[in-house]
């Protein structure tokens, strides 16, 4: 019998395989140190000494705008775009949900109900409501 809790690609480390095309990216653009990594829908994006906000890896415009607006891009998952600061564009507005992550294909997805609600739990839920991620093999084995 298989184990409930198998460690995926993303519990094991998700950011792993970002450092690497990250440098690679940023390097194009600039010599500045990049201090943290981390996705933003999905995407690669950075923070660089000295600044304050995130820019996205491949081309560094910041992911927020003077105002403090998120720069939207189409989700890596769903190809949706959200709106600034909206919900994930998969999922939209569910009742009685707290909070809700399609996970874009890189982190693992989550409902936040009374409860937290993970992985293909989460996947079954957003299922169930009709939302949520496409549901083929590649985003299967991605969830």
């Amino acid at each position: 019998m298989e184990d409930a809790r198998k460690t995926t690609r993303r519990q094991r480390d998700p950011y792993r395989d970002l450092i690497m095309p990250c440098q690679a990216l940023v390097a194009k653009h600039t010599t500045a140190e990049i201090v943290e990594y981390g996705y933003f829908r999905g995407h690669p994006v950075v923070c660089l000494a000295g600044e304050d906000g995130e820019r996205s890896a491949d081309d560094l415009p910041p992911t927020v705008d003077a105002a403090g607006v998120s720069i939207e891009r189409p989700c890596v998952q769903c190809g949706l775009l959200a709106v600034p600061d909206g919900p994930d564009p998969c999922l939209g507005l569910l009742p009685g949900v707290r909070a809700a992550c399609c996970g874009h294909g890189v982190d693992e997805p989550y409902v936040w109900l009374d409860c937290t609600v993970r992985g293909q739990q989460a996947l079954d839920y957003f299922s169930h409501s009709g939302v949520g991620p496409p549901e083929d093999d590649d985003a299967r084995r991605r969830a």
